[in-house]
C-alpha cells in the first residue's frame, strides 16, 4: 500500500491593527510545521489571515478590505483575535471580507489560533454572528415559506437551495445542514448566501447567511 501524500501547510498572512507589532505573532506561527507564513505583501494570496486587534473598528476592517481581492469575498479566510468585536454592522461587514472565526484575545493562546487557522481550509470555523441577526434571517425565511403555497421550493429555487433554506429556517446551523446533506460547510454557506441574495433579503441577512 502506497503511503498517502502529506497535506501541504496552510498559507497564512498575519496583520495587526493599531499599535501592536505583527513580527512576534508571525514568528510564533512560522514555528508551526502545518502553517506557512507569507510576507505582508502576499496577504491576498494566502488561504487564511490572522488579524490581531484591540477591537473590530474601521481600521481593522480596512486591513481585511485590503487583503480581499475581486471578486469580493475571494481573499483569505480571516481569523480575528480581538478584545471587542464592534457593532453588528461592523461584524457583518467583516464577514463580507472573509471573516470566518473570532477569538477573544484573553483566551486566544497560540494553540487556539493555530487550530482556527488550520480549520479555515475545510470550512469548520464560523464567526458566530450576533444572535439577533440570525433570528432575523430565520424569521425572514419562515415568512417567505409561509407566503408561498408550495413553500420555499416555489420561490424560483432549485431543490437543493430550497432544502438548505428550509433547514436553516428550522434552526439548523451550517455545520448541521452540511452533515444532514453530506456536503462541505463552505458550500452550504455559499448556497444560502446566494439564495438570500436572489430572494432580496437584504445586506444584514445575506451576511448572516454566510456566517451562520
Amino acid at each position: 500500500m502506497r503511503p498517502g501524500r502529506a497535506t501541504p501547510p496552510v498559507t497564512v498572512a498575519v496583520a495587526v491593527s493599531g499599535e501592536m507589532a505583527a513580527d512576534p505573532v508571525a514568528a510564533a506561527l512560522r514555528a508551526q510545521s502545518r502553517l506557512r507564513v507569507l510576507g505582508r505583501e502576499q496577504a491576498a494570496r494566502a488561504e487564511a489571515m490572522l488579524v490581531v486587534a484591540r477591537e473590530l473598528d474601521e481600521q481593522t476592517l480596512q486591513v481585511m478590505h485590503d487583503a480581499d481581492r475581486p471578486p469580493r469575498g475571494s481573499g483569505p479566510r480571516v481569523v480575528l483575535v480581538a478584545e471587542r468585536f464592534g457593532t453588528d454592522r461592523q461584524l457583518l461587514r467583516a464577514v463580507d471580507h472573509g471573516l470566518v472565526c473570532v477569538l477573544p484575545r484573553a483566551r486566544a493562546g497560540l494553540d487556539r489560533m493555530v487550530l482556527a487557522l488550520l480549520r479555515t481550509r475545510d470550512g469548520r470555523t464560523a464567526p458566530g454572528p450576533p444572535a439577533s441577526v440570525v433570528r432575523t434571517l430565520r424569521a425572514d425565511l419562515r415568512a417567505l415559506r409561509h407566503q408561498s403555497s408550495s413553500g420555499l421550493s416555489g420561490l424560483a429555487l432549485d431543490p437543493g437551495e430550497a432544502e438548505m433554506l428550509r433547514l436553516l429556517a428550522d434552526g439548523l446551523s451550517s455545520e448541521d445542514i452540511a452533515a444532514a446533506l453530506n456536503c462541505p460547510v463552505r458550500k452550504v454557506q455559499h448556497v444560502i448566501h446566494r439564495s438570500c441574495t436572489r430572494l432580496s433579503l437584504g445586506h444584514r441577512t445575506r451576511a448572516a447567511a454566510r456566517a451562520t
